[in-house]
């Protein structure tokens, strides 16, 4: 709530009268629209929200195969939240995988193990059952849209992508 009446405040400050000298202005907007994504990408908000030709959309039970570094696709949730199927291959853990889950509601909640929880009937949101499928849910995004991003490796985790990871919404 603070962030917000920040931001009318800051809107405010630009609209209230007419700047004569339109260079200070248009640095002043610079900065503006700087502080606005810095905002927004410390909330944890992602443009493809808002933008659906950012990522991929999700049907019920389709499954996807993650063929990329890194792929982005949106679902939009019914009244029991998100339920999945997560396969990974059986060379995890000595290959990357990572899968993150986030809320295009704000806060722009993360899905994790701790905060907005995800019960898995094996494995857990971080602990990837390797070589099977975990079924898992989250219930708290209920009536939303979500972003899923399947990355296949990074930096921090192994550099080898496994040879398969599979992801699929279902009812």
């Amino acid at each position: 709530m603070k962030q917000w009446i920040l931001l009318l405040l800051l809107i405010l400050s630009f609209l209230s009268c007419e700047d004569p000298e339109k260079e200070s202005r248009s640095n002043a907007e610079g900065f503006f629209v700087i502080w606005f994504e810095t905002l927004f990408r410390s909330s944890g908000y992602d443009s493809a929200c808002d933008n659906e030709s950012l990522s991929t959309p999700l049907t019920l039970s389709s499954p996807v195969l993650s063929s990329s570094v890194q792929k982005r696709y949106r679902f939009t949730t019914g009244s029991s939240g998100l339920k999945y199927n997560f396969s990974v291959s059986s060379d995890y853990p000595t290959c990357g995988v990572i899968i993150d889950i986030r809320s295009c509601r704000p806060p722009y909640s993360f899905a994790s193990d701790s905060g907005i929880v995800v019960s898995c009937n094996s494995g857990g949101y971080r602990n990837y059952v390797s070589g099977g499928t975990q079924t898992c849910q989250i219930s708290n995004f209920s009536n939303q849209v979500v972003l899923v991003y399947l990355i296949s490796a990074s930096s921090s985790y192994p550099t080898t992508p496994c040879t398969t990871v599979q992801f699929e919404v279902i009812p």
